[in-house]
Order: structure tokens, then C-alpha cells, then sequence
């Protein structure tokens, strides 16, 4: 009969292991024969000095009849094993892209005597199968499968790819969760969810191939496109860092209905796929039945027909602008997009 047991090996003693040859790789157990790339090696080693969780490794207990040695073979965990034994022995620098400024184009040997410490005695949770035969191993992992969650698109490519697409757009989402939640664009579960990187790849997909209504596979696509090189990434990161940041400067725009991503995504779009227009901005008239205009909006350059309802909305939203002179460079902003958007979809209400 099979039984489960969890158990606990520090880095130091699973590597060991690991170079005793008690512990090893089964390639049949391994779902993909992609390599991990430097960028999602280094995560995980970052994700062991800063002392945060990992998933469970799961071994499966079987014993050498010549030798009647007992070995554990990864079943499940295997290239974070090996980046870990890797890094272990000094085979690999850790990216210079992670987020932990101290830790970039390091080596084992190249930490502090403290931070080699940490890595050594991180503990690392396993689950081992005893006594079981290869059809229970896989059945095991079909019944845990089974209370799982299933993965949206969006949990599927980051789990698909570990390329540099993946890893830029983690890192930008990183920088902005905590403001996209306080500014009402994403709640707790979208970020759990990972709609914020949805975001960040529509914008980027709509640079690349204009602005359309983009479908999964669209958007895996810029996942395949630019897994191995992302020729643009620097260029892009800062003109979406640009435009995160304004959408947080404009308090009054917080919690509004233009903080919905599919107005932001196509706000952002055009303004960074506008050549005539370097700073957030677009004049878009809205055809509408409603033949009545604001003259406070048009100060703003907005020349949308709206109802007087509508008008009332985007004044509101608007007002910290209608000091600006309509005439000054920049006046043409992000909200006025943004507010392009919201009316067009009120007046087909």
C-alpha cells in the first residue's frame, strides 16, 4: 500500500544528497525537456534567499535490489532541483534583472557569508511516496490535479514559458499591483489571478499589431514571439512605466468607471503608438445620436456629443485638467482617452 510522508531537507542536505547520487533525476517524470532559462533559475534562487515559499517537491521512494540502496527520484520539481544544485555548486550567476538589487550577477561564492547561510539552511518541503507502484505515483498527482483550480490563460503561459516575455512582464506587474489595487483598476482576486499581466500584454500586443480585440492565442503568441530576445524590452518597460505612473498621479480618476483595463489598455495603446502625440493623449470624437457638446470639455480639446448626464460624469472626473490651458503641449491627456472610451460604451447603453 502507498503512503505519503512530508518531509523536510535543508538546501545544504538535499544537495548533498543530490551529488551522492541518493537523490536523482528521472527524465521520464519530467513534463517538458525545456532547460530553464538564467532569468527563471535566478527567480527561484531570489525566492530562497528572501525566505518565501516554493512549492513542494514530490520523490518517489525505490529501492536498488543489486545494492539494496534506497534512492528517491524527483518526480515532481525537477529544474527547480537542478537550479538549485546548480547554484549550489557555482555553475550559474544570478540574473541581473531580478528585483533584489544585492543579489544581481551573483554566484554562490559571491554572497555575503550570511546570505550563503540563508540559501544553505532554507528548508525544503517534500512530499515522498513509500511503497508505490508508477501507475499510483500518477495517480496521486491526477487526484491533487483534480482540487486544483484550473489555470486561466494567463496562469497558463506564465506556466508555459520561462523566457524573457514571462519575466518582463512579471517584473512590471510586480512594480504596479499594490497601485493598480489602490486606484480601483485591479481587486485582490484579478491580481491573484494575474490579470494584471493580461494588461501588460495587450498593451504590448497592440504596439506590435495595432489596437484589436485580442484573443488567447493572440496574446500567447507575444509569449513565443519573444521568449528567447525581446529586442524592445528596455524601450517598452520605460514608456509603460511612463504611463503607469500618470494613470497614478490623477487621483481624481481613481475608482471611476475609467478604471476598467480594457479602457486603460486602449488608452495607453494609442497614446504609445501615437507619433504625433508624445505624452498621453488623443482627440477621438465619439459618434453618438446626442447632438448636445459641452463647452467646459471642449476647453479640454474634447469635442465629444454627449447627453448632459454624460457631460456631468466627465466633468467630475475630469476637473483637476480644466485649469490647464487647452493650448499648452500635453494638453491632449490620457483621460481625455480614457474618457473617450467611457462615453463611447455609456452612449451605446
Amino acid at each position: 500500500m502507498m503512503t505519503t510522508t512530508p518531509t523536510n531537507l535543508t538546501v545544504a542536505d538535499y544537495c548533498q544528497a543530490m551529488e551522492r547520487n541518493e537523490i536523482r533525476v528521472n527524465r521520464e517524470y519530467q513534463r517538458s525537456d525545456r532547460v530553464w532559462p538564467n532569468a527563471a533559475r535566478s527567480f527561484l534562487i531570489e525566492t530562497i534567499l528572501l525566505g518565501f515559499p516554493m512549492p513542494k517537491l514530490a520523490h518517489y521512494q525505490v529501492t536498488d535490489l543489486k545494492t539494496r540502496k534506497v534512492m528517491k527520484e524527483i518526480v515532481d520539481g525537477q529544474q527547480r532541483s537542478m537550479a538549485i544544485l546548480d547554484f549550489y555548486q557555482g555553475k550559474f550567476k544570478l540574473s541581473r534583472v531580478i528585483e533584489t538589487e544585492e543579489y544581481r550577477g551573483k554566484t554562490y561564492n559571491g554572497l555575503e557569508p550570511e546570505q550563503q547561510q540563508q540559501f544553505l539552511d532554507y528548508s525544503l518541503s517534500i512530499d515522498l511516496f513509500v511503497g508505490a507502484t508508477l501507475d499510483q505515483v500518477r495517480e496521486a498527482f491526477r487526484r491533487i490535479n483534480s482540487y486544483t483550480v484550473p489555470l486561466n490563460p494567463e496562469e497558463q503561459r506564465h506556466a508555459e514559458f520561462q523566457g524573457k516575455f514571462k519575466w518582463f512582464v512579471y517584473r512590471v506587474a510586480r512594480r504596479f499591483d499594490e497601485a493598480f489595487s489602490r486606484i480601483g483598476l485591479f481587486g485582490q482576486k484579478s491580481l491573484v489571478r494575474m490579470q494584471d499581466t493580461k494588461l501588460i500584454t495587450e498593451i504590448v500586443h497592440s504596439l506590435q499589431n495595432g489596437i484589436r480585440t485580442t484573443k488567447s492565442e493572440d496574446l500567447k503568441a507575444v509569449y513565443k514571439k519573444y521568449d528567447e530576445t525581446f529586442p524592445d524590452e528596455s524601450t517598452i518597460e520605460k514608456q509603460l512605466t511612463s504611463a503607469f505612473d500618470q494613470l497614478v498621479a490623477w487621483k481624481d480618476l481613481h475608482d471611476t468607471e475609467i478604471m476598467k483595463p480594457h479602457q486603460v489598455n486602449h488608452s495607453i495603446s494609442r497614446t504609445l503608438s501615437s507619433r504625433s502625440c508624445p505624452c498621453f493623449g488623443m482627440r477621438d470624437g465619439v459618434s453618438s445620436r446626442h447632438s448636445r457638446e459641452s463647452p467646459r470639455l471642449q476647453r479640454l480639446g474634447m469635442r465629444h456629443r454627449t447627453t448632459p448626464s454624460l457631460n456631468r460624469v466627465l466633468i467630475k472626473c475630469c476637473a483637476p485638467l480644466l485649469a490647464w490651458d487647452s493650448s499648452a503641449p500635453g494638453c491632449n491627456t490620457f483621460t481625455q482617452s480614457c474618457e473617450a472610451r467611457t462615453f463611447r460604451r455609456a452612449s451605446s447603453m
